[in-house]
């Protein structure tokens, strides 16, 4: 008997029923994908408004996404919790990695975009940092991803961070990832371009909704929110055509 479907319960956009800009709900989207080259590995997206809880996710013992549910008796809400569910349920095709140096270049880079997003920090140096040391390991690494030439976990965390880190950065705080980055631009531009990412992305104006919505960080008036989710949605899965230069 087949496995039932997973059902991914992601916070919807300010439409309702789009993709909401949490890169948590895209790193487990794109987990999804890249399980379903297995054949058994079948998921629907569910997208949640959180003011008006369907009865079956409370009936599940949920209150907030994301979250997954699988059957009638798996109901998981911590992401960690989730991704391990997953891939004990569909152990392949395999998304692990061990990869120290990997870790170590990306393990402060998300860190410092809060601080600096939520004005703790209103200093970019310190994302830009932790930027250049992502490039830095980009430099060296001979795969096109960042363990490997498929996608691994590690990338379904890192792209859609740092996606979001370009898209809010450039609006909130005035700030543009460098052009000269060349390997951070070739490492986005690699993300861009692969089907579980495309198919993931929230649109530039929900990633930009989510984070001017988030605690401490610089908000936007009324107005401009209300412009913002009537636009149409526009996705920037495109890098600049000089940072792809090398020097």
């Amino acid at each position: 008997m087949s496995e039932p479907p997973f059902d991914l319960w992601v916070k919807a956009g300010a439409d309702g029923s789009s993709l909401g800009g949490d890169p948590m709900s895209q790193q487990l989207f794109m987990i999804l994908l890249l399980k379903s080259q297995n054949p058994s590995c079948r998921f629907n997206v569910r997208t949640l408004n959180e003011a008006k809880l369907p009865q079956d996710f409370k009936n599940a013992g949920l209150r907030h996404a994301p979250a997954l549910t699988h059957g009638e008796d798996v109901a998981i809400s911590h992401p960690d919790e989730i991704v391990e569910y997953i891939d004990q349920t569909f152990p392949t095709p395999s998304l692990k990695y061990n990869n120290l140096e990997a870790d170590g270049a990306t393990a402060d880079l998300f860190r410092a975009f809060c601080y600096f997003i939520k004005e703790v920090n209103k200093d970019p140096k310190g994302l830009l940092n932790e930027l250049y040391r992502l490039d830095q390991y980009l430099a060296h690494n001979e795969y096109r991803f960042l363990t490997s030439d498929r996608m691994q976990h590690i990338d379904c965390i890192v792209l859609p961070k740092l996606h979001g880190i370009r898209i809010a950065s450039r609006t909130l705080k005035d700030f543009e990832i460098p052009v000269d980055l060349n390997n951070v631009w070739r490492y986005l531009n690699e993300g861009y371009q692969h089907e579980a990412f495309r198919k993931s992305c929230p649109s530039d104006q929900e990633i930009l909704l989510y984070w001017s919505g988030r605690k401490d960080t610089p908000d936007l008036p009324a107005a401009k929110r209300s412009q913002i989710s009537r636009q149409k949605p526009t996705f920037t899965l495109e890098v600049p055509k000089e940072s792809l230069i090398s020097s």
